[in-house]
């Protein structure tokens, strides 16, 4: 036995259980190139696999002399049982993360009584630790922190403060895996405490990396860097260089992501330098700064590095864009072949999607839908296998230079340019609501959807237990484990036909969730649009736009344009852009920029092929996608005859035709929302009462806070989340100034019903008060506030509201996310959210608007009125109290809507900035 002892310790140490910040830390996995090359050739992977069989075996026969009479636990001597006690616990380790789970669980349990029986604590700490270990790579989540918790209590009385570390690093990690950042942040700063503590400088390397990796998923990319310099100089101090390439890769890549393009080159630039110096691996990083300036369009750069490196998939990329669509085919063809038998699914997703547009651009059409559809299969294999952080990212991330939905976009296409346009809506509908769904992976921690908490807690176990034996099942087929995938494979079935029991289960007692979360295609005859609707719905995709025009469950026409997606978000970026005012802007001087041209550009693409068949005056439901979601279609210029006029104090638009005056529109996210709202959210008759909270306090330096004691301010002001606004306004630019024309409208209405509305201002107006209180008792909702609609705020990474940021006794930021939104229970017939703001950064991004409406509506609200930029002005105001004057007046909300613009423009305001910004998401009547 301590033979096998000896060979199974060289072994784990051969495995790589052991400090990852080495030579090849950041080589995690190579790349197919010209040769067939490898980082991990196909000789060292079978050596590892070979190396890893044997230590298996060496564990069975362990196990059987374990079982052999004279061996039970009472009749050890102590130098016996810790022999034994270590042996278990490095065999329990193996069979665990070879997904062995009975063999694992008996090894490491019988490990734990000896420990237990020798009264060795720190031994069953580590053990214990170990359980969680192998319980967190089996995806049960809530078991693997148990048991870490566990650990630290057992350890907590003894000097092991490596062992304490050791258990905090591992909750933060289960709580990133699981997207619980917060805690994971808490965890993680405990371990880097422990640490120190120790003095253990390789450790502290180690998880400063994960400090880093857990911000940088968090979207704070400032914060990530400064772990990641933290590590760098310490790795520095210590000689570990291959761990100081790794941490330049690293600092090179969240640079690349916060769009700071020339410290990312400088960085990888740096590991270069070291690579070379030290003969690592030098292909990958070579390859990061090709693809950097393939990035920036610097193609003769690109080139040099790009061709140095000789990957396939990243050369398939260059000479796509290069336009040489043969020596592209003929890098997408190798990459595919050679990672088809190795089930490199990554790889083999890159080469169908390049294939497909090869293919597209050759006219090709039934071969591109065919690698399309081959690269949507491969792109579902690998969601399977991602935890839900990781799915809140997913059409999100790149792969090869293709974002996620290239493919399934590149199939809508190809089915329109085939005439095929019923298919082709049904892939884009399903697109939306895939997107949809995987956004909610962002969820607030509290989130629940409207789901009681132990489905809530089912539903996520499930999917993170399918999520972890998927990614175990990926790796054995990459490293050509046969052992492991015999093992594994009946596993990722059970777990696959248990979550579909659950699903089932779901769309029989809750199927709003069901249908959200889980969405399934729609086919036009299964919506619940009328004969007489229309719908203009858009997917916009890398080389251009589709348009569908619907009359009830008909598609009148589709149409194709090729203009690129970010020729269109230039287009809105520049037709905003004059908007959007701030403190610092002259209004007067940005409102007669109106950009005529851009809007004329727009309603050309948008609208020229769809007008004909569309009557004048005919309601229209708009269905926007990506950046057009920023875009009211109601100030889509039709004409050329346009032009700002400025005898007045306030500029105003004379000469031009709008859409907005030739159809009256609303809006939603998808037709498949559409259809949900109507046949799945049941509701009572809404009440007439109203709810309205009003401007909210966003700063330290509020005047109102003058009013209230020196204590109590002093211990508001202790709420305010400081480190949150300081990250937003470094990596967003967007502040949150006071709104005191919000609190006038809040009393203004509040004067036409006094007895029906309950009003909160000031402190009052916060999230705290709002979730609490019985939504369903108010017929309309007013959150006159900020709001953010895109999905980059630092530690947020979703929509949300801004209320009052001072929460008294709560630990609460203020900050009402879509994903909290979807677990409030509402039955109103209208929600206004009113001085709202869609921040444009580099990318124009638009589906969050959409979303955030959606969101109101999965939670019972029939209707949501939004503005689509910051409102401060007084007329803009007046607009939305007109609005609920009518709606109480008994008009519909469309004629409410349209007759408050009226009346804004007719008096004098008349420019789109003050009564373009509000669209009507939902039910019109």
């Amino acid at each position: 036995m301590l033979r096998i002892l000896r060979v199974m310790c060289v072994g784990f140490f051969l495995m790589g259980f052991s400090c990852p910040t080495g030579a090849t830390d950041w080589v995690f996995k190579g790349q197919p190139k010209d040769g067939s090359e490898h980082y991990q050739s196909p000789e060292a992977r079978d050596a590892a696999g070979a190396q890893r069989l044997k230590l298996l075996g060496d564990c069975d026969k362990m196990m059987q002399v374990l079982a052999v009479p004279g061996h039970e636990k009472s009749s050890m001597d102590p130098s016996m049982k810790r022999s034994a006690l270590l042996g278990l616990n490095s065999c329990g380790l193996l069979y665990g993360v070879s997904h062995q789970q009975e063999k694992a669980g008996l090894c490491l349990n019988k490990a734990l009584e000896l420990a237990q029986s020798l009264g060795d604590t720190a031994e069953q700490a580590r053990i214990l630790n170990n359980l969680g270990i192998v319980h967190a790579l089996w995806g049960q989540f809530a078991i693997a922190l148990n048991l870490h918790r566990r650990s630290l209590s057992v350890g907590k009385g003894t000097p092991d403060y490596q062992g304490r570390a050791t258990s905090y690093n591992q909750i933060g990690q289960v709580f990133m895996f699981m997207g619980e950042y917060r805690k994971a942040s808490d965890a993680l700063k405990k371990s880097l405490a422990l640490r120190e503590k120790a003095s253990d400088s390789v450790q502290t390397c180690l998880t400063l990396d994960n400090l880093g990796q857990l911000n940088e998923a968090w979207g704070d990319y400032d914060k990530a860097r400064e772990y990641y310099r933290q590590a760098l100089e310490l790795k520095r101090k210590l000689g570990l260089t291959g761990g100081e390439t790794a941490s330049y890769v690293r600092l090179g890549r969240v640079c690349k992501l916060a769009g700071k393009d020339p410290d990312a080159l400088r960085f990888f630039q740096e590991g270069l330098k070291l690579c070379t110096k030290h003969g690592y691996p030098t292909d990958l990083v070579i390859d990061e700064i090709g693809h950097l300036y393939l990035d920036r369009g610097d193609m003769k750069n690109a080139e040099e590095y790009i061709k140095r490196a000789g990957f396939w998939q990243s050369l398939g990329r260059l000479y796509l864009m290069k336009a040489d669509l043969s020596a592209a085919e003929r890098n997408y063809v190798k990459l595919r072949n050679y990672s088809e038998p190795r089930r490199m699914l990554d790889y083999l997703c890159t080469a169908h999607t390049g294939l497909g547009l090869i293919r597209e651009r050759k006219g090709d059409l039934q071969a591109a839908a065919k690698d399309y559809r081959t690269a949507i299969e491969y792109i579902e294999s690998i969601r399977l296998g991602l935890s839900r952080p990781e799915r809140a990212e997913f059409f999100n991330v790149q792969l090869g230079g293709f974002f996620r939905t290239a493919p399934y976009e590149g199939l809508a296409r190809v089915l329109i340019k085939m005439n095929k346009p019923e298919e082709a809506f049904r892939e884009s509908e399903f697109t939306k609501a895939r997107a949809f769904s995987e956004g909610l992976s962002r969820r607030s921690e509290n989130a629940t959807m409207a789901l009681p908490e132990n489905l809530m807690a089912a539903d996520a176990a499930l999917n993170q237990q399918l999520a972890a034996t998927t990614r175990a099942l990926h790796t054995a087929y990459e490293q050509d484990d046969r052992k492991s995938i015999a093992v594994l494979e009946p596993q990722v079935r059970a777990a696959k036909d248990k979550l579909a029991a659950h699903v089932a289960s779901l769309r029989a007692r809750f199927p709003l969730f069901a249908a959200t979360r889980y969405p399934e295609p729609m086919n036009l005859d299964r919506t619940a649009l009328t004969d007489d609707e229309r719908v203009l719905a858009y997917d916009v995709t890398d080389t251009g736009i589709i348009s569908y025009l619907l009359k009830g469950k008909e598609i009148v026409k589709a149409a194709f344009k090729p203009v690129t997606r970010s020729e269109v978000d230039s287009l809105v970026r520049r037709y905003r852009e004059p908007l959007e005012i701030d403190s610092t802007d002259s209004s007067t001087a940005k409102l007669r920029s109106f950009n005529f041209a851009a809007g004329k550009r727009l309603s050309d693409i948008l609208l020229q092929d769809i007008t004909p068949d569309l009557p004048k005056n005919a309601h229209v439901i708009v269905v926007p996608d990506d950046s057009l979601a920023v875009l009211p279609f109601e100030m889509l210029v039709l004409n050329d005859r346009g032009i700002v006029t400025t005898d007045g104090a306030t500029p105003v638009i004379t000469g031009a035709e709008f859409f907005g005056d030739r159809n009256p529109l609303s809006y939603y996210q998808s037709v498949t929302a559409l259809t949900l709202a109507r046949t799945l959210r049941r509701q009572r008759k809404p009440s007439g009462r109203f709810l309205a909270m009003v401007d909210p306090i966003f700063s330290t330096d509020d005047p109102r806070l003058v009013r209230i004691s020196r204590k109590k301010k002093e211990k508001l002001l202790a709420t305010l989340p400081i480190e949150i606004l300081m990250s937003i306004r470094k990596q967003t630019g967007i502040t949150f100034p006071r709104l005191p024309l919000t609190g006038e409208l809040g009393e203004n209405l509040k004067k036409t019903d006094p007895e029906g509305t309950d009003l909160y201002e000031g402190l009052h107006a916060g999230k705290k008060i709002l979730v609490a209180k019985d939504l369903t008792a108010y017929g309309s909702l007013l959150l006159a506030t900020h709001g953010y609609f895109g999905n980059s705020l630092p530690g947020i990474r979703e929509p949300v509201l801004v209320l009052t940021l001072l929460d008294e006794g709560e630990d609460d930021d203020g900050f009402l996310r879509l994903s909290e939104v979807m677990g409030l229970k509402m039955n109103c017939d209208i929600a206004a959210l009113t001085a709202c703001q869609t921040g444009l950064g580099r990318r124009v991004f638009g589906e969050g608007t959409m979303g955030m409406g959606r969101a109101f509506q999965y939670a019972g609200a029939r209707s949501v009125l939004m503005s689509l930029w910051s409102v401060s002005e007084s007329a803009s105001v007046d607009l939305v109290e007109s609005f609920f004057r009518h709606i109480r007046e008994g008009k519909s909300k469309l004629d409410a809507l349209r007759l408050a613009r009226d009346e804004i423009r007719e008096a004098g305001y008349d420019h789109p900035f003050f009564w373009a910004p509000f669209i009507l998401v939902g039910e019109v009547e």
